[in-house]
């Protein structure tokens, strides 16, 4: 019989102990469910995680009914926390995956979106909704991507603005060429139409330094913002090199334009406009008009060729984000 004021040890966990330890578990499991915590794809690095974990809550649970329950007991309140904060985990990841494939998906439309504006010769696509952050990781993580990727489809869109604006995409227009007798307003075109590619490419540089700047002010937790950091810093420079590389060609391909009406002004009375067309009356200024142009295509066929395997490797990426 125990002595007066002492208090039973239990060979068996009590009721008390077991609703304890029921809401502590419930408490995990719905973390997880729920919850903004990061949770790792490794699971055996999250096991590792987890256990030191473990040890501190089943401590304090044993720490509050010590007096009551015996030391058996709690080691089967370590065992069903241990066991709630893996559970936790695995479910966490999981709803992580779910979100990441959701955020795969809608930038994988966008890319779709350019593909075809590339493709199609069309303007870029309007700016897609970056707004919706949510509370997860991964929605805050989508709302930086679209962030990104709409500063980068303003570049763009800017640049094809400005060139509409000065009348580029008829700059061999048949009718506009008849109007142009001595060609100055074409000169003036192509002059305008360097200076726009020279701006845009110079604003190159700060497109990426601004992108990056949308990573460190997003809402990101510090560990997701130096992990998507790092991530662009590594790929950013090549990424550089090959814009950079884009507007050279841009820049070749203004100097074949320019060429060729080199060649028009250099003999105004050697071609005229029938039916819509340059008609040249000596066939060596025809082969070497058409040299200028044929060298166009190669240039515009390389651009795409670039710009539909740089977006063919983030297709791929995002499918692998999104399995």
């Amino acid at each position: 019989m125990p002595a007066s004021g002492e208090v039973q040890v239990s060979a068996t966990p009590s009721r008390a102990w077991f609703a304890s330890c029921a809401a502590v578990c419930l408490a995990i499991l719905a973390y997880g469910a729920f919850g903004n915590g990061e949770a790792s794809n490794n699971l055996a690095y999250q096991i590792g995680h987890d256990f030191p974990i473990a040890i501190f809550i089943a401590g304090g649970l044993h720490i509050a009914f010590r007096k009551r329950e015996s030391n058996r007991t709690s080691w089967i309140g370590f065992a069903l926390i241990y066991a709630s904060l893996v559970t936790a985990s695995v479910i966490a990841s999981n709803r992580q995956k779910n979100e990441l494939r959701q955020v795969a998906s809608e930038v994988q439309q966008t890319v779709a979106a350019v593909q075809s504006s590339i493709a199609s010769g069309s303007a870029a696509p309007p700016p897609i909704q970056a707004t919706d952050a949510g509370t997860t990781a991964a929605g805050k993580m989508s709302v930086v991507v679209k962030t990104m990727m709409n500063r980068t489809l303003a570049h763009r869109r800017g640049y094809e603005l400005e060139l509409d604006a000065i009348g580029w995409s008829k700059i061999l227009d048949g009718q506009r060429l008849r109007n142009d007798s001595t060609l100055a307003e074409s000169r003036t075109v192509i002059q305008q139409a360097k200076d726009i590619v020279s701006k845009y490419q110079s604003r190159t540089s700060e497109l990426f330094t601004q992108v990056r700047r949308d990573i460190e002010n997003s809402d990101l937790t510090a560990n997701a913002k130096q992990s998507m950091l790092s991530g662009f810093d590594k790929s950013a420079q090549q990424g550089k090199a090959q814009a950079m590389e884009l507007w050279s060609l841009e820049e070749q391909v203004l100097n074949q334009i320019e060429s060729a009406f080199t060649l028009l002004g250099a003999n105004r009375s050697g071609w005229q406009i029938q039916d819509g067309q340059v008609m040249f009356h000596r066939q060596a200024d025809l082969d070497l008009f058409n040299s200028y142009m044929s060298q166009v295509q190669v240039l515009v066929a390389k651009q795409e060729k670039m710009q539909a395997a740089s977006l063919q490797r983030i297709q791929e990426s995002l499918i692998q984000l999104g399995k």
